[in-house]
């Protein structure tokens, strides 16, 4: 009985072990993870950190992705009051003054009080709200487009008025450079799913203004169409998207990179504010202390590019973003439509995006600007751009933009996504392009902008066949003014050029007296070195240069120079590859 009893309290026993471990299996596999901190033993580590040291060094750039939620088709009505205002000088000015600026101009930027009401679609003002009561206040914003009769506009809410979807700034653009008139809309929202870089809250607009300085009984709201606003990149903007709001953060107006003379820190005697910001706009900055070290390394060519790159770039947010780029056509980033950004607490920069009106313009509505011989496609002319071009140059380089290419086309910039976004565009379109002002403004019939859309995807895929191709051309180089030899010869010279692929390069050289190169005075071919002198002395006058450099294959390459003309009969000539000089 006793033996009975010990078996049984042995498989009692085992039983509730057994049931123990199952529990305990299925608890461990059930229960809700909590992610682990990593931590270093360090004797004090508040008291010896350091921003070299700083543990987000490099890390991934990461928003919040659930504050776009899904494409907002929605139009709102705005309807703005312009008052007339007393400016530093006290002079009065009224919405007449902003008729009077100039294109590329900023040093004219008057601000005018003004009410704002938004709406939702064709909702009608309320007869008995105000509208002559001041809430924020309204200037003219862009480059370019300043001086067009149709501006864009930057409103700012005083402190008690409603915030729009969270903004108290709004910038309410035009686009009358943008072909599709829904580029920004189309890639802020394909931005706003992709991983390593941030986008904006886009919205469609329709505006009308009232002058309030006209006599009473001629004021009323004048339409002037189809607008798209864009978030404001300033402390709120990355504050809504879990980013630090007290980095650094500047958006670059004519800046590549360069060591510039006007880039000083706040404490140094010859900082000038106005100056600084001819280079790089400051939209959030107390000094520029951290951008001036990541400078000094970049432009420093005796370090190892690869190490300075990593320890101040984050490679999956530098590659995000200039693929996408790529893919949209957008060549125009070499010293502006960006934005650097830079954590507190860290000394990693990232990109992001800003300007999308010279994008996806095909075929006869390319830009002239942009309309490139097939070398120089692809980013080539990127080269100008001391950060760019150093990293180009690492190996490898060239392979992973195409890749992240791929990876977008694959993932996030798919046909069915782009043509889910634009079928939700076209109502948009419809309800405003057939008006004017808007049907005026339009680059083509407005019966053939939906099919130029539905050819977009198209486009994009071109971009990426252009990137392909034109990473077979040795790279662009600047040629130099020549320079008069004491016999009297000339001496020609140049930066040396470079291939992706490593073939050898040689260099063209022809001068030609006039610039559609019919009368060449001047060739030699198959150069080695980066310079030539000519065997004896040329004729005052003006010549047109070319060099060429040429790999092993026959690639042959323009330089970066850019002949323009203006004169009558050739109104707006652009000859790549082609530098006029003067031999006295």
């Amino acid at each position: 009985m006793r033996k009975k009893e010990h078996t049984g309290m042995i498989v009692l026993v085992v039983t509730v072990l057994a049931a123990l471990a199952v529990f305990l299996l299925l608890y461990q596999k059930e229960r809700i993870k909590v992610e682990k901190v990593e931590t270093k033993s360090q004797k004090s580590s508040l008291s010896e950190w350091s921003v070299e040291k700083s543990t987000i060094n490099g890390v991934a750039l990461q928003e919040d992705k659930s504050i776009y939620g899904e494409s907002d088709t929605a139009i709102y009505d705005v309807y703005l009051s312009v008052f007339p205002t007393k400016d530093s000088d006290g002079k009065m000015l009224d919405f007449s003054a902003f008729g009077k600026h100039v294109s590329r101009d900023h040093t004219y930027n008057p601000v005018l009080n003004c009410n704002i009401q938004i709406l939702q679609e064709d909702e009608k003002l309320d007869p008995l709200l105000s509208l002559d009561d001041k809430n924020a206040t309204i200037r003219v914003r862009g480059n370019s487009s300043r001086g067009d009769t149709y501006k864009s506009y930057k409103v700012k809410f005083n402190e008690e008025a409603d915030e729009f979807f969270g903004q108290k700034t709004l910038n309410i653009n035009k686009h009358s450079e943008d072909v599709t008139k829904i580029a920004t809309k189309l890639e802020t929202d394909l931005l706003a799913g992709i991983d390593n870089v941030a986008s904006y809250r886009t919205y469609f607009m329709r505006l009308w203004i009232r002058d309030t300085s006209l006599p009473k009984e001629q004021q009323e709201f004048k339409y002037y169409g189809l607008y798209t606003e864009i978030e404001q990149p300033n402390k709120t903007y990355l504050e809504a998207r879990g980013l630090s709001s007290s980095g650094n953060m500047y958006k670059a107006r004519d800046f590549s990179f360069r060591l510039d003379d006007v880039l000083k820190d706040v404490d140094d005697p010859g900082y000038d504010e106005e100056a600084f910001e001819t280079v790089l706009s400051i939209r959030e900055a107390d000094n520029h202390k951290k951008l001036l070290e990541m400078l000094e390394a970049v432009n420093d060519e005796t370090n190892d590019f690869e190490e300075v790159f990593h320890k101040y770039f984050n490679e999956d947010n530098y590659l995000t973003w200039l693929a996408f780029n790529l893919l949209m056509g957008n060549d125009d980033i070499i010293n502006h439509n960006f934005i650097i950004y830079n954590p507190s607490n860290s000394q990693t920069w990232y990109f992001i995006p800003w300007d999308f009106d010279g994008t996806l313009q095909f075929g006869e509505y390319e830009s002239s600007l942009m309309k490139l011989p097939l070398s120089l496609k692809g980013g080539q002319k990127l080269n100008q751009n001391i950060l760019h071009r150093r990293y180009f140059r690492m190996e490898g380089s060239m392979e992973k933009i195409q890749k992240k290419m791929e990876e977008l086309l694959k993932n996030d910039i798919t046909r069915s996504k782009v043509t889910e976004l634009l079928n939700g565009y076209k109502r948009v379109l419809n309800k405003t392009m057939t008006l004017e002002p808007d049907i005026s403004l339009l680059e083509m019939p407005p019966n053939e902008l939906p099919a130029y859309l539905d050819s977009l995807y198209d486009g994009i895929l071109e971009n990426y066949e252009a990137f392909k191709e034109a990473s077979l051309y040795p790279v662009p180089m600047y040629v130099a003014q020549p320079v008069k030899n004491d016999n009297g010869t000339i001496h020609f010279s140049w930066q040396p050029s470079y291939s992706y692929q490593g073939s050898p390069i040689t260099y063209n050289l022809q001068l030609f007296t006039d610039y559609n190169m019919t009368n060449l005075v001047l060739e030699k071919k198959d150069i080695v070195e980066t310079y030539y002198d000519t065997p004896e002395a040329l004729e005052k006058g003006i010549y047109y240069l070319q060099v060429t450099a040429v790999d092993s294959k026959g690639h042959e390459q323009l330089s970066m120079e850019r002949f323009e003309t203006m004169l009558t009969e050739v109104k707006g000539l652009n000859v790549n590859g082609l530098m006029e000089v003067v031999i006295d």
